[in-house]
This record gives C-alpha cells, sequence and structure tokens, in this order.
C-alpha cells in the first residue's frame, strides 16, 4: 500500500509496500452482531483498518468518496474509488479509478460486478461485512489477480506509476511504462477530464445505464504514439514483415496493444452476454407481469365505464331544476294542496264530523302548504 500523507504534488510510493503474502496472512472478522451496521462503524473499519489507513483519502467535499492506492503482484500501482451512500441501507460503489482496464470483476466503466456482497442493496445487508473488510477483499483480488491496462487516463496515476519504475519525467516523454500484460499509453488526458468521467459513474447512479459521448471516448484507448516492439527491429526486419503478410500478422498479434485491446473486447463480449443472459432469465417473469399488466388495464377500463355511467346517473339525480320547471312543479303542487283542502273540507261538512279541533288541524296544515308552496314559486318568478 501507499501512503497519501507522504506526496506532495505528485504521489510517491510508501516505503513499505507489502507483498501480496503479507496480504494474504491478514484476515478479519467481518461478521456484525447487528442487523444493520451504522454507516460511522463502516467509515470507520475502512478510514482506519490497519492495512488500508495510510493508503487512503477523501476525494469529495462530503464523506462520501475515496480513494485507496496499491501496488499489485506484477508492480503496477492502481486506485480503488469507493463511493459510500449516504442512505446505510444502499450498497457501497467501488470503480478502478484513472485506467482502462479488462478483468473479470470489472464492467466496462471499471465498475467493481466480481465481488458478491456489493452486487446488491440486500446482499450487502446480508453479507454483514464492514465496509473495510470489503474494500480489503477486493483490493487483495486485484492484487493478487492484476487487470489488463491498456489505458492510464489519470495524471497522478501516470506520475505515480513512473515513479515505481524509475521513469525520468521529462516535458518531452510519454508515458511509457513498461508492467507485465499493460500497454505502453500516451496520456494525453488532462486530470479534468479523467475525474469527470469516474465521478459520473460514481455519483450518478440513476444513470448506470446511460454512457455518454465524453465517457464513451474516454473508454476506448487511444492510439499509442509510438511501438517500442517496431522501433526495436533492423531495416531487414521490418523489410521482411512488409514482404510476409502471414509474418507480419503473426507480429501484430504478438505486440502487447493488441493483446490489450482483445482482451478489452473479449470482457465487453462476456458483459454483453452476462446481461444478456439475466435479461433472459427474467423473460418469463416480465411476461407474467405484462399479463397481469393488461388484465388489470381491462378491469380498469371496464370499471371506468361503470364509474362514468353511475356518475351520469348522480348527476342527472342531484342536478338542481331549471327555475322555469321549478315553479311549474310548485304551482301545480300549490293548485294540489288547495284542492285537498277543499275537498277535506266538503267530506267533513257532509259526513256532520264532530270533532272540530281535529278538522281545523288538518285543514290549516294543508292551506299552510298551499301558500307555502305559492310563496316559493312567486319568489321564484322575481328571480328570472
Amino acid at each position: 500500500m501507499f501512503s497519501w500523507s507522504k506526496q506532495s504534488s505528485t504521489p510517491a510510493a510508501s516505503s513499505t509496500v507489502p507483498s501480496s503474502s503479507s496480504a494474504a496472512g491478514y484476515r478479519r472478522n467481518s461478521a456484525s452482531t447487528a442487523s444493520l451496521i451504522p454507516r460511522n462503524v463502516h467509515l470507520s473499519s475502512y478510514l482506519n483498518h490497519p492495512v488500508l489507513k495510510p493508503s487512503t483519502r477523501k476525494v469529495s467535499a462530503d464523506d462520501t468518496t475515496y480513494d485507496t492506492v496499491f501496488q499489485t503482484t506484477n508492480g503496477f500501482a492502481l486506485i480503488v474509488r469507493v463511493y459510500v451512500p449516504a442512505d446505510n441501507t444502499k450498497a457501497p460503489q467501488m470503480t478502478l479509478h484513472g485506467v482502462i482496464a479488462s478483468h473479470n470483476w470489472l464492467d466496462i466503466r471499471m465498475r467493481v460486478i466480481g465481488y458478491a456482497p456489493i452486487l446488491s442493496d440486500q446482499s450487502w445487508r446480508s453479507s454483514k461485512l464492514k465496509l473495510g473488510d470489503a474494500v480489503y477483499a477486493v483490493i487483495h483480488h486485484f492484487q493478487l489477480h492484476p487487470p489488463s491496462i491498456s489505458q492510464v487516463v489519470d495524471e497522478n496515476l501516470s506520475r505515480l506509476q513512473q515513479t515505481l519504475s524509475g521513469t525520468s519525467n521529462n516535458n518531452n516523454a510519454t508515458n511509457r511504462f513498461n508492467p507485465p500484460n499493460t500497454t505502453r499509453g500516451n496520456n494525453t488526458h488532462n486530470k479534468g477530464n479523467g475525474v469527470n468521467v469516474q465521478a459520473q459513474v460514481i455519483d450518478k447512479k440513476e444513470a448506470a445505464c446511460k454512457v455518454d459521448e465524453e465517457e464513451l471516448s474516454s473508454l476506448i484507448p487511444r492510439v499509442p504514439s509510438n511501438f517500442p516492439e517496431i522501433e526495436e527491429l533492423s531495416l531487414s526486419e521490418l523489410n521482411d514483415l512488409v514482404n510476409n503478410k502471414a509474418a507480419l500478422d503473426k507480429f501484430i498479434n504478438k505486440i502487447s496493444v493488441v493483446d490489450a485491446l482483445k482482451e478489452l473486447k473479449e470482457s465487453i463480449e462476456m458483459s454483453n452476454v452476462d446481461t444478456a443472459t439475466a435479461n433472459l432469465a427474467l423473460e418469463e417473469k416480465v411476461e407474467s407481469i405484462c399479463m397481469e399488466v393488461e388484465t388489470l388495464k381491462q378491469d380498469l377500463k371496464s370499471n371506468v365505464e361503470k364509474y362514468r355511467e353511475l356518475d351520469a346517473r348522480r348527476a342527472a339525480i342531484t342536478r338542481p331544476p331549471e327555475i322555469h320547471e321549478a315553479v311549474r312543479e310548485l304551482t301545480s303542487a300549490k293548485k294540489k294542496a288547495l284542492n285537498e283542502s277543499d275537498e277535506f273540507a266538503d267530506d267533513w261538512v257532509e259526513s256532520g264530523g264532530s270533532d272540530v279541533s281535529a278538522f281545523v288541524k288538518k285543514f290549516m296544515d294543508t292551506r299552510v302548504l298551499h301558500h307555502t308552496r305559492a310563496a316559493k314559486a312567486e319568489r321564484l318568478k322575481m328571480s328570472m
């Protein structure tokens, strides 16, 4: 590992770089008795990790993003960028920062997809791992199984690699480092571009399936400015290659740049196959959901039609009548009440009724109803 505190403008390697065997010897019990490990405990386990602490620094204004630099067994320096969501229920995200590489644990955006505990929020919660142990496990795997680097896009990482390789850093030199299974890349990216591309991957999780043109350009390796394998050939050897297509093809396939591109191509193809396989595995479930949605859609349509019919009936029943219609009905009801009172009086006289008080009460109630209806009709006529 390295120590960020010992760097000035150019990152430098710490005097103590643990070997892969010493890293393999470190093990830690990551099980937690709590059902959900607090976020501050996760951060503390990472920032105070006995192996990772000297090599880790914060790179964001808040406490969400950190970089840890480490060295692989083939002598190459790499950076793992760790994004710790503010939501403690979400899984952390890890990316290989500052490089374009191929590895079965990386997708095309250099995001770590091969470490099972961080593949989903549920996997992370059920793993009971602390953040420090998870980061250590990922770094340890990359130490023992280094990715194939096709290009370095971070200026600081390039200078760090030059320091480790003992390469002099002059203004006219390109980034020519020679770790096993890597390319001799020409670093024409400035630091800002590399950081912006990686920050998009880390900070915009909701756009994880989108690749803009800037990010896509950064993921495609640039054409090297020189090919040392060709420069080392004599003129006669070059003539032989030019005049012998089979020999030329064989020679090209042995160039490290071509090997790295082939590995990157295979990595992308495998990633596409894995994605397609995952999609096919969900095909039956998606079709079932679509059928259920279609059924619910038909039920909804039927219920909406029924609702509209009932609502129309309700509106017709509760709608206030037109004024002229109300006046007509009140006038008719007024006459009816008058006729009822007259008929009741005639019947009482003809029958020789004796209960005067009962007669008066019923007669007056009917006449009051008559006059009430007449008054309402008159008021409505005046409002027209």
